[in-house]
């Protein structure tokens, strides 16, 4: 018999159906339960909500399931495994010893990587054929426990490769990392030179600022594609609308507006929310996606702003299947061929910065 879970990432990812739904449903469950019978405070918290796992059997249902503060991560170590159980752990770059962390078992790990690519795969972003990759991100031989370099080294497997470059690498002098600026700005032109398209990942502002200081004007290929990720954070006096940011890398290197696309990711969560062509972060049926009013924790309908809540079920290693973020966002209903449902990022909540690996990286620009 088919685990639930298997089933769920080897379905359509865009199919909202009641079909999909019950694998979601199911996937949950089965995740669930794991995490009770492994973990103590998973227990604990299910305990205290008065809920019995197995009689989540709906979407409304789904609504019940307790949650846990995303910035608990950062201070607990919440492993539904034992330790040697672990192929990898992936982390924030938050800085004063508080790291939110992910432990994945080989599964878990497997699963994540498998369902990324069926979401990239139905957004018709994979390809057999060689690319070459420029990663505005940290070189994941030296930051291999880093979220955001863990993604970029995943997404690069998604085409074939030619090259890889990343720009954020580790200087000894400084036991930092930076940028390199002057090699980046030369393999920028050595792609742009190149007969093989070109893929560029990471940080947005990185790029921005790059091309635009340096007055970069360049002609990719017309299959070349940018992906950014990690958003605009310490530098967002300079950010301009994602619309505005697609024309400029447009009217600069050529590359098409419908091959730039965002992608946001939580490392304690693990989905993908990815642009589809019109640039719109679709929500697959891997997850769902709840907005909450922060004062009365009510769910909101589409189309109002509150805190976001993130819910999946791949993880059976650690207990990150329901999280309540610190991101005010808001849900659109869409009806295009895709439908389901978009996520819309509004801004962080509070008055704190929350550090992370994006935080972290663009304080060396």
């Amino acid at each position: 018999m088919t685990n639930p879970i298997d089933a769920l990432i080897n379905s359509n990812p865009f199919e909202f159906s009641k079909k999909t739904s019950n694998l979601f449903i199911n996937s949950f469950k089965y995740t669930a339960n794991k995490h009770y019978n492994g973990n103590a405070f998973f227990k604990y918290l299910w305990n205290q909500a008065e809920l019995n796992i197995d009689d989540i059997n709906s979407e409304e249902d789904l609504i019940k399931a307790p949650f846990i503060m995303v910035n608990l991560f950062k201070h607990k170590n919440l492993k539904s495994c034992k330790d040697e159980d672990i192929a990898l752990t992936l982390g924030s770059s938050g800085t004063g010893g508080q790291r939110s962390l992910m432990h994945l078992d080989q599964l878990s790990l497997d699963r994540v990587k498998s369902l990324a690519f069926n979401i990239h795969k139905s957004l018709g972003m994979t390809n057999p054929k060689k690319y070459n990759y420029l990663c505005f991100t940290y070189d994941p031989k030296v930051a291999n426990d880093l979220g955001t370099a863990f993604t970029d080294e995943l997404l690069t497997s998604f085409t074939g490769i030619e090259d890889v470059y990343y720009a954020i690498q580790f200087d000894k002098e400084l036991n930092d990392f930076k940028l390199n600026e002057n090699e980046t700005i030369a393999k920028l032109i050595e792609y742009s030179k190149s007969s093989i398209p070109t893929r560029i990942l990471g940080f947005p502002a990185f790029l921005y600022k790059l091309v635009k200081e340096n007055n970069i004007k360049l002609n990719f290929t017309k299959d070349s594609w940018i992906q950014t990720g990690g958003g605009w954070k310490n530098h967002a006096n300079e950010e301009i609308p994602k619309i505005d940011f697609k024309k400029y890398m447009f009217q600069t290197l050529n590359i098409q507006v419908e091959n730039n696309r965002d992608l946001l990711g939580m490392v304690e969560h693990g989905i993908p929310y990815v642009d589809c062509h019109d640039g719109k972060l679709r929500i697959p049926n891997f997850a769902r996606v709840y907005i909450r009013d922060p004062k009365t924790l009510e769910v909101l309908p589409a189309g109002e702003i509150g805190l976001i809540q993130f819910m999946c079920s791949y993880n059976t290693s650690y207990p990150s299947m329901n999280i309540l973020s610190t991101d005010w966002g808001k849900l659109h209903k869409e009806t295009d061929e895709i439908g389901g449902y978009s996520l819309e990022i509004i801004g962080r909540a509070g008055i704190d910065k929350h550090k992370g690996c994006a935080l972290k990286a663009l304080e060396i620009f």
